[in-house]
């Protein structure tokens, strides 16, 4: 899938440079690996399918019903738009 945008620094920083600088460093590890299974995938159905159950994917409700949510650790997510081959808002927060 192509990531389309970016909202935070730290992923940004990580996927252009390779730099992991902005983002907490117990965090690094997974979010390279769900960063990785998601860039991979054809589609968005193909990352669901193949995601570890750990990640705890799932589709957000409410206002934020368009956003996807893939755990990382704690109230840590990373949070996207998927539509369909593409990636948009990709985001790395504590929701909770």
């Amino acid at each position: 899938m192509d990531i389309r945008s970016v909202r935070h620094r730290g992923l940004l920083q990580l996927l252009e440079n390779d730099n992991a600088r902005f983002i907490r460093q117990d965090l690094v590890d997974r979010v390279r690996k769900i960063l990785t299974v998601l860039t991979l995938s054809e589609d968005l159905d193909e990352f669901v399918a193949n995601a570890p159950r750990g990640w705890r994917v799932h589709r957000l409700t409410g206002d934020r019903r368009t956003e996807w949510s893939v755990s990382v650790s704690g109230n840590w997510r990373i949070t996207f738009e998927g539509t369909g081959v593409y990636i948009d808002r990709l985001n790395l927060e504590d929701y909770h």
